[in-house]
């Protein structure tokens, strides 16, 4: 049974799977090369700024080559990439072989103050290339291939990394560390004899983590699978938290919570509808439709 994409050209998304029950991967660790001669000559060229400006990274990613969605099961074939494809080709929107196709991972972070859910949403910083001074969902980043050992793992970092990294709760001492992602094993040379503060920490304070919905940024062409989040903190824990990252590794200007209540998400769409990123736009969209299922999640 294929699934009707649910397009919003206006706000330049297509959801693509909604009400995700289980996602399964077939994940090929050997970088994607169908590109053109054109897209090679940019990829290359990046590579050549690179030598000469430390500031330039290319860094690892993924790329979802093919998906289907079925009965609440979503299928994704992955395959590796790098940032410096994903910048060189993203304006290929209508040519998908000269496309890397990147695809990340954001979440629709909830919290409850009192009685009251919230959603949790941030100002991009300058230090983003794209959309600074929009507003985002918070988490939203890439899938690291190497060091990511599951998808719902990529959205925990980036929560830690984007809101919730100076607040320790305790600290996590790992000796010896092998990760395995997608069936590729690795060796995590960052937390190898290491007794830092590390995200997994965070584990005992999110009690729900689940994927929810895969879209696609027309505008860019990539893809974002995104979880259901729920982070049982308390709104100023969470925003104390946040104050605490140095202003220079803030991705986020600042982050914000809105009520997660049906009246107050459509008011909130509307009027701040031309600040939003489009994974922001989706992620409200989706929710509206299926407010009860999110609900009913959230109270189990």
């Amino acid at each position: 049974m294929a699934f009707n994409k649910i397009v919003n050209e206006k706000g330049n998304y297509k959801i693509l799977a909604e009400r995700i029950k289980d996602v399964n991967v077939n994940y090929n660790p050997h970088p994607y090369n169908g590109y053109s001669q054109e897209s090679k000559a940019k990829i290359n060229e990046m590579r050549k700024k690179a030598r000469d400006d430390p500031s330039l990274f290319d860094g690892p990613g993924i790329r979802l080559s093919t998906y289907s969605f079925d009965n609440g099961i979503l299928s994704l074939d992955l395959q590796h990439t790098t940032y410096f494809c994903h910048v060189a080709t993203r304006k290929n929107i209508n040519n998908e072989k000269d496309c890397a196709k990147w695809l990340g991972c954001s979440g629709i972070t909830l919290s409850k103050d009192g009685k009251e859910y919230l959603i949790w949403v941030g100002e991009k910083s300058r230090l983003n290339e794209i959309g600074s001074g929009q507003i985002h969902l918070l988490p939203a980043g890439k899938i690291n291939p190497i060091n990511d050992f599951g998808l719902d793992y990529a959205v925990k970092r980036e929560l830690y990394e984007e809101a919730l990294k100076k607040k320790p709760i305790y600290k996590a001492v790992k000796d010896k560390f092998e990760i395995e992602f997608l069936r590729t094993r690795k060796r995590n040379l960052k937390l190898a004899g290491s007794a830092k503060r590390h995200f997994l920490d965070l584990n005992c304070r999110i009690k729900l983590c689940e994927p929810y919905m895969l879209m696609d940024m027309l505008e860019i062409s990539s893809f974002s699978l995104t979880h259901l989040v729920f982070l049982d903190m308390k709104k100023q824990e969470i925003e104390d938290s946040f104050k605490l990252i140095p202003d220079n590794e803030k991705e986020f200007s600042n982050i914000q919570p809105v009520e997660f209540k049906k009246d107050c998400l459509e008011d909130y769409l509307k009027s701040e509808f031309n600040n939003l990123r489009p994974q922001l736009r989706a992620a409200i969209s989706s929710s509206l439709r299926n407010y009860d299922y999110l609900l009913e999640k959230l109270e189990k």
